[in-house]
C-alpha cells in the first residue's frame, strides 16, 4: 500500500511488526522479504516517486576529511535510493578485505567472507544473476584462454552485471506497492528516534514532510537502512537523550566510511592491444536461464606491495 504524507493527515500515528527506513536496495529488499514472511512493514522514503530538488537539498553537507564528491551529488533521495544511477556492478568482497593486516590501521572485521556468503547468494539470487560463480573456472565457460600472467603478481577476477536498469523503480516493485502487509510512506523524512530514558530500546520514530505533515511509528523493531552516511547521521543526531548519539558510545559511529577505492597501479604493454581488449571486455554468454548475463573481466595486481 503506498501513502503519500503530503496528502494524509497532518498527524498520524501507525502501528508496525518492523518500520524500515529508506527504500533503497536494502531498504526494499528487506520490506518485501518480511511482507512475504506475514510481518506487517511500515516502510519510509523521504522522497517521491522522482527526483524532487527540495528534498535531494537535504542531502546536502560539509565534508571535512578526505575529498569527496559532493554530499548531494553522489546519491538520490526518492524511491528507489542511489538505484537510480546504479552502474549495476556486482562482485562479492574478498576474504582479505575481512581479515586483519598489520600494514592497514584499523583492518579487521568481526566477521568473515565466509559469514556473508549465504547472504551474496540470497542478494545474488534476487538480482537474478544466475550461477553464484566468481572463479577462474569462468574462463573455460566462456570458451576464453586467460593471458598467462604470472599468478603471483596478477590474478584475474569477474564481475557480473545486472541486466535490468530499473530494478527497483516504481515499474519494477508493483508487489509493494500493491502488498496488504507493506505500508509505504513517500515524502516521509525520520526527524527523530525517540527511546527510553537511557537510550537502550526505541519508542517510536517521527516523520516529517516538508510541509510539515507530521507521522508517528512505533513498531517491535526498527531498521535504518539509508546507506552508510546518512544511517551515521541520523544517529549522531540523535543525542536528546545521549550525547554524542544512539550507539555512539565509543565514539565509532560515522567512522571508516569507505567509498569504491579506485586508483591507476600499473600500466601493461602489450604488442596485442586487441586481443588483449578482447579478453579483458564486457561480454555476454548463456546461462541455464532465458536472460542472457553480462560479466566483465579485470586483472589486478595481487603483489603485496599493492592493497
Amino acid at each position: 500500500m503506498l501513502v503519500d504524507l503530503l496528502n494524509a493527515g497532518r498527524e498520524m500515528t501507525v502501528q508496525a511488526d518492523v518500520c524500515v527506513v529508506g527504500a533503497g536496495a536494502a531498504g526494499m529488499a528487506m520490506a518485501r522479504g518480511l511482507g512475504i514472511s506475514g510481518h506487517d512493514v511500515c516502510l519510509l522514503e523521504a522522497g517521491g516517486m522522482d527526483y524532487e530538488p527540495e528534498t535531494q537539498a537535504l542531502f546536502e553537507g560539509r565534508n571535512i576529511g578526505l575529498p569527496y564528491y559532493d554530499l548531494d551529488h553522489a546519491r538520490l533521495r526518492f524511491f528507489g535510493g542511489t538505484t537510480n544511477i546504479w552502474g549495476r556492478r556486482c562482485v562479492p568482497l574478498d576474504a582479505i578485505d575481512f581479515e586483519r593486516r598489520d600494514w592497514v590501521p584499523h583492518s579487521g572485521w568481526p566477521i568473515s567472507r565466509a559469514d556473508l556468503d549465504p547472504w551474496y547468494r540470497l542478494a545474488h539470487d534476487s538480482l537474478q544473476l544466475g550461477e553464484f560463480d566468481y572463479s577462474t573456472a569462468l574462463w573455460q565457460k566462456l570458451g576464453l584462454n586467460p593471458i598467462d600472467f604470472d599468478p603471483t603478481e596478477i590474478s584475474t577476477t569477474f564481475w557480473r552485471f545486472d541486466t535490468l536498469r530499473e530494478r527497483f523503480s516504481s515499474s519494477q516493485s508493483e508487489d509493494l506497492l500493491a502488498s496488504s502487509r507493506v505500508r509505504i510512506f513517500l515524502h516521509a523524512n525520520l526527524v527523530a528516534m525517540h527511546t527510553d530514558e537511557h537510550a537502550r530500546q526505541i519508542t517510536s520514530f517521527e516523520a516529517r514532510s516538508l510541509q510539515g505533515h507530521r507521522l508517528i511509528v512505533r513498531a517491535r523493531h526498527y531498521v535504518l537502512a539509508c546507506g552508510g552516511i546518512e544511517n551515521a547521521r541520523l544517529l549522531l543526531l540523535s543525542d536528546a537523550v545521549v550525547p554524542g548519539g544512539i550507539g555512539n558510545a565509543h565514539d565509532q559511529v560515522g567512522r571508516y566510511f569507505m567509498e569504491h577505492p579506485h586508483g591507476r597501479i600499473a600500466h601493461v604493454e602489450t604488442q596485442d592491444p586487441g586481443g588483449f581488449w578482447a579478453l579483458y571486455r564486457k561480454r555476454f554468454f548463456a546461462m541455464l536461464h532465458p536472460l542472457r548475463r553480462p560479466w566483465h573481466t579485470a586483472w589486478r595486481i595481487t603483489s603485496t606491495a599493492c592493497c
